[in-house]
Order: C-alpha cells, then sequence, then structure tokens
C-alpha cells in the first residue's frame, strides 16, 4: 500500500488563532504526529489508508508527490489572487487553513482539528468528486467528515501534548439501510458522541455537521446553490473556493451548465 503523503507549510507570518496562539514548527510537528497516528492506526483499519506527514520549511519545500497543506493568515478573495495559483499549476495538490478562523492551536476548534478533518476526506476521496446514492433519488457526497464534523477526540503524542482530532464515518454510513454504528467515536464509545441517526443522514449538532447533497434524475443533476447544504457549517454557509466543499459545489454548477 502506498502512503499518501503531507507536508504541513507555516506561512502565517505570525497571525494568531483567535486565543491568541500562533502556529510554530513545534507545534506543527505535533499536530503531524497525532493526525499521522491517527489515519494510520483507527482509521486504516476501516479504510485501509496510509499517510506520512511532516513539516515543510516553506513554500519551496514540498517534494514530489506530496499534498500542500498551507497555513495563511487569511484565505485568498478569489481563485488564482496569490502564489498559490503557481502552486497548483505546478500540479501539486494542495488545502489552506487561515489560522485566523481556528480558535486554538489543539482544541475542538482548533488547528489540528482542520488538519485531521481535511487529511481524512481526501484520503477517503481525492478527487472531492465521489457520491452515495441513497436509492431514493439524492446523492450524498462521500466526504468522511461533514457529517459529525463537531465532534471531536483525543490523541495523546509522544511528550504527553493532547491534540484533537475529528470525528469520521465508518463504511455502514454510506450504505442505504445499514446497521449502525455509523461513525468511529459510537463505535468506540468515546465521550462526546453524537451518532447519525441512520445511514446517509447528518448528526445532530448545533454549529457544524453537514453534508452536501445532489438530486440525480436520469443523465443530468439537478444543482441549486442554496438547497445543495444540507444543516450548518462551522465555518459558514458559503464554502470558500478552496474548499473541498467550495470544489464540489463548482463542480456541481458546472454540470448543471452543461
Amino acid at each position: 500500500m502506498n502512503a499518501e503523503k503531507w507536508v504541513l507549510i507555516d506561512n502565517t507570518k505570525g497571525a494568531t488563532t483567535q486565543d491568541g496562539s500562533a502556529l510554530s514548527s513545534a507545534a506543527l510537528k505535533l499536530i503531524a504526529e497525532a493526525v499521522q497516528n491517527q489515519v494510520n492506526n483507527e482509521f486504516s483499519k476501516e479504510w485501509g489508508t496510509q499517510i506520512a506527514v511532516r513539516v515543510g520549511e516553506g513554500l519551496n519545500d514540498i517534494r514530489p508527490g506530496e499534498w500542500a497543506y498551507i497555513f495563511l493568515p487569511a484565505l485568498p478573495d478569489a481563485p488564482g489572487a496569490s502564489a498559490y495559483h503557481d502552486i497548483k499549476g505546478k500540479g501539486v495538490p494542495y488545502s489552506l487553513c487561515a489560522v485566523g478562523t481556528c480558535h486554538s492551536l489543539y482544541g475542538p476548534n482548533g488547528i489540528s482539528v482542520d488538519v485531521s478533518h481535511e487529511i481524512l476526506e481526501t484520503a477517503g476521496d481525492q478527487g472531492a468528486n465521489q457520491y452515495a446514492n441513497d436509492n431514493k433519488g439524492l446523492l450524498h457526497a462521500m466526504e468522511l467528515c461533514d457529517a459529525v464534523e463537531v465532534q471531536t477526540y483525543t490523541k495523546k503524542c509522544a511528550d504527553g501534548t493532547e491534540v484533537q482530532v475529528s470525528n469520521w464515518l465508518l463504511r455502514s454510513w454510506f450504505i442505504p439501510g445499514s446497521s449502525g454504528p455509523y461513525d468511529y467515536m459510537s463505535s468506540a464509545q468515546l465521550p462526546g458522541a453524537v451518532a447519525p441517526p441512520g445511514p446517509l443522514q447528518t448528526a445532530p449538532g448545533e454549529g457544524g455537521n453537514y453534508q452536501i447533497i445532489t438530486k440525480w434524475g436520469g443523465s443530468k443533476q439537478v444543482f441549486a446553490l442554496s438547497r445543495n447544504i444540507e444543516g450548518k457549517r462551522r465555518k459558514g454557509p458559503v464554502p470558500h473556493w478552496s474548499t473541498r466543499a467550495g470544489r464540489r459545489l463548482a463542480n456541481l454548477e458546472e454540470l448543471s451548465l452543461a
């Protein structure tokens, strides 16, 4: 099995999280350790994925075959409005995170959860273009964290630091009529777990937990931006263009215009 490779790059230029914490190489190494441990242990047992995560020294420190996760003070206003367009132009897949949208480094609404969420979902669907059919006329995006987005659990690093990572969905969630459990935290009986009520259903949760859903009609999908997001996103109702949710919605719009 080939391991997906990620490099975490701090380009925040001193910007801080909402609680005033500044990102550092040491902090990123702890986040990399926690998320790599999460994926290569409990997540791998369900989904069969292995990853390697390291901390890069800057925007030029991206090795062949790596995905780049880049931390910024704020997200670029439009596609191509920053240097990250050039990174994409070189064929390097990347994700962006504005540290100011995160409450802390390692907490339930922290940078570590954003990293975990992105890496888990990329492992489940690299192209952000797969859907599960509920056999009732709807397609549900194959996103492994969105439906349980607000739930997190602790990974302890070798030095004792506790780092929060994202809850994630089991295979059973994507199969119509299947029995639970449907998410990892419920299956492991971890505190804070709030299970989805059934397969392809969003878990209850204030300020988060959602799905991207589209209708399927013969050979054509029916697109309506306001109706494609079911639930409430933790970081606002309109996904940024650089996010997986933003890319999915853009792809659906293109299909509707075809």
